[in-house]
């Protein structure tokens, strides 16, 4: 059977995190890799999504070329998926050229059908700027809560979906211009027209989730309404209509056509040009797409509306949405400071550990928290406490004992028949939960086979009946080992690496380095010879005592005066809120006091008071350093209190008293890109997080060249 598989493509504009793994791409790789080894023939396709507006702002603040944000991105992007053994036949770019190819061939299709009509509506537009801005470039007042940095498209504080034209002082981001609302002309995708068709193929999906099918449904009855499909932004696929050579075509269109570009690439990189029609064309192929549920609208309204228009495409089979992955409640996000991103997990905890205890807490039905210590707990506890040790303690009585275990003369009493119908039943519930994409029930089914094995061990005592009766110790030891190749079978998908390693460890015949030779879910042929070795896995020691010796405040600076005896260092009066600190700083190359009085910095308030040059710092405060420019450090968000505890990562001061310079050094300082800006983060465990204050950022004030170290 041949299987589609289509995975969100995410945006290259940031680092991926615990949170868009969970969301889409593990549970992905876990059903591909099951399916293939059922024999099925999948095709499994993403890429990066390197249009839109959130990359353009990036570059912007960066002052780099949006292709030069999105070239990192996918780069990274394809790393952390690596690291993860997430394995795409093709992760694609919205760049290439044969994307833009089949972009303006959907867009030209439509047209010529009558499904595209010129409309006008009403935009910002910056005179500063002389251009059109999205509504992602427009921020101001929300008229709803009275956030102050509402975008022009949704208010981050209240989650209101907004216009531009709604918000109350409203101002450009580029150059803080108040914008007009100009008149513009766009084109519109006629989505009204499928409302019928749509809601006739969704109500043949009633094995679909519920949150899936009851928002789409909901959805398409409350009334669809025609979109914009162009925009006026210079960044994008170029719109083939003659007076739009300055617009673009809208990414909310282009990105989903990604997956069939994607699909052409491959098949041409393959040699079989026409490939990719044997999934797309073939109405016997299943189409799964895996997404969080802030995809939803796309891939069941507007994306199977789109196929509908071009006529000739399959429909997607299956649309799996999990829900959000959280970290002390509040959802995944690298900018924010909240929780992991796959760089900053990976380096501490290997991939499989990382695999496992993600596809055991998958958000498949509500959000779910990660949380370190569940991490270290399950990992412990079932990976290796039930699964590695029942692993170990199998392998090792077998090698001790210097037995040699065939499937010859093996005879099986009614445990032992037992023992393999439970396997059975719990391989076939575990095949039924990964085809209806529920890994998270699925994994449930492994570790009660897992269970399982253990106690019919235990039960078996073959350190008894190997006094006694050797022949029935063998057949308990062989049955064991079928139990073990069984549960590698299964957990195969989910922990690629480690289930590789105990099947080499049990010597299994059906297993060699080139894959697999043959069913492992089926016990006849089965044949080990087992190998003796160290325990297969070592535990997880994450769970520390908080390292984060540095008391960092908000100061604001409220005087600066020249040192008396050194040329190139200011002489600061800072506000800390409970003090007024005096702190000595080399700033006086970089900044004039008119610039520094007022500002708000980050300061070191238990460093140990010294004299410089006669005069007492009592504290330091935080600055980038590239080798040739030197700034401040800053909180992003200029409403930040004085006197404000700046976190790192999650971790707030752990009062351990005054420190040196050289514990200062041992945190790893450093400024780096983070969604577009050069953000402070500090090395804590391995992991590298950001300096955050109320959940805002800590920021360079000025541009510094990336990474920076701070000072």
């Amino acid at each position: 059977m041949k299987i589609l598989v289509n995975c969100a493509l995410p945006y290259a504009n940031g680092s991926l995190h615990l949170g868009h793994v969970a969301g889409a791409y593990l549970n992905a790789d876990i059903f591909v890799r099951f399916q293939r080894m059922n024999g099925n023939e999948v095709l499994f396709i993403s890429g990066s999504d390197e249009y839109g507006t959130a990359i353009t702002i990036a570059a912007d603040r960066l002052k780099v070329s949006p292709g030069k944000i999105a070239d990192k991105y996918h780069r990274e992007h394809e790393e952390s998926f690596r690291s993860l053994d997430i394995v795409f036949d093709l992760f694609s770019r919205t760049t290439y050229q044969e994307h833009e190819n089949t972009v303006k061939e959907f867009f030209l299709d439509f047209y010529h059908k009558g499904l595209l009509v010129e409309r006008s509506m009403v935009s910002p537009f910056c005179r500063k700027c002389d251009r059109f801005m999205p509504d992602r470039y427009i921020e101001g007042i929300c008229p709803n809560c009275g956030f102050e940095e509402a975008r022009g498209d949704q208010c981050d504080n209240c989650g209101r979906t907004l216009d531009p034209q709604e918000l109350k002082s409203p101002r450009c981001i580029i150059c803080g211009e108040t914008p007009e609302f100009r008149e513009t002309k766009h084109m519109f995708f006629q989505l009204e027209r499928f409302q019928d068709q749509l809601l006739q193929w969704i109500g043949t999906k009633s094995f679909w989730r519920h949150n899936v099918l009851s928002f789409t449904r909901n959805f398409i009855k409350s009334g669809l309404k025609e979109r914009p499909i162009t925009r006026d932004i210079e960044w994008g696929v170029p719109v083939p209509l003659q007076g739009y050579e300055h617009k673009r075509i809208y990414v909310w269109f282009e990105a989903l056509i990604g997956y069939v570009s994607a699909a052409r690439i491959y098949s041409e990189k393959m040699g079989e040009e026409n490939y990719w029609k044997e999934f797309y064309k073939n109405p016997d192929v299943k189409v799964y797409h895996f997404m969080g549920k802030d995809n939803i609208t796309f891939h069941t309204i507007i994306w199977p509306a789109m196929l509908m228009a071009r006529g000739d495409y399959n429909l997607p089979y299956m649309v799996t949405a999990n829900e959000y992955l959280t970290y002390k409640g509040k959802q995944f996000s690298k900018s924010r400071g909240i929780g992991f991103s796959v760089d900053e997990i990976i380096k501490v905890v290997p991939k499989d550990y990382v695999r496992y205890y993600t596809a055991s807490i998958l958000p498949e039905g509500a959000d779910t928290d990660f949380t370190l210590e569940e991490l270290q707990s399950k990992v412990n506890t079932e990976l290796i406490d039930k699964f590695g040790n029942y692993v170990h303690r199998l392998v090792s009585f077998i090698t001790n004992n210097k037995l040699q275990i065939s499937s010859q003369g093996v005879i099986s009493d009614d445990r032992d028949l037992e023992a393999m119908s439970f396997a059975e039943d719990k391989i076939r519930a575990f095949s039924g939960y990964v085809n209806q994409t529920e890994i998270k029930k699925a994994m449930g089914e492994w570790l009660e086979l897992v269970k399982y094995a253990n106690g019919y061990f235990n039960q078996s005592e073959p350190w008894r009946l190997i006094k006694s009766d050797r022949n029935k110790c063998i057949s308990k030891l062989y049955h064991s080992l079928v139990l073990a190749q069984y549960i590698c079978g299964i957990s195969y998908p989910v922990i690629p690496s480690t289930s590789k390693k105990v099947l080499e460890i049990i010597g299994s015949s059906k297993f060699r380095e080139t894959g697999f030779t043959d069913n492992l879910f089926v016990k006849e042929n089965s044949e080990f010879s087992p190998v003796k070795t160290d325990p297969p896995f070592q535990k997880l020691d994450l769970l520390e005592k908080n390292p984060n010796c540095l008391d960092l405040r908000i100061g604001q600076i409220k005087e600066v005066n020249n040192h008396s005896n050194a040329d190139k260092l200011y002489v600061l009066k800072v506000d800390l809120g409970y003090r007024e600190a005096q702190i000595v700083a080399g700033l006086r190359n970089y900044y004039t006091p008119d610039e520094l009085v007022g500002m708000k910095i980050v300061v070191v308030d238990n460093l140990k008071w010294a004299k410089l040059r006669g005069e007492e710092s009592q504290g330091m405060l935080l600055a980038a350093d590239d080798g040739e420019t030197v700034s401040v450090l800053t909180p992003a968000d200029s409403a930040a209190s004085t006197g404000g505890q700046v976190r790192i990562g999650n971790l707030g001061y752990n009062s351990s008293g005054k420190i040196d310079m050289e514990q200062i050094l041992k945190m790893k300082l450093q400024v780096e890109e983070n969604d577009g800006i050069p953000a402070a983060t500090a090395e804590i465990d391995g992991l590298r997080v950001p300096l955050t204050v109320a959940g805002s950022k800590v920021v360079s004030q000025k541009n510094v060249k990336i990474p920076a170290s701070v000072r």
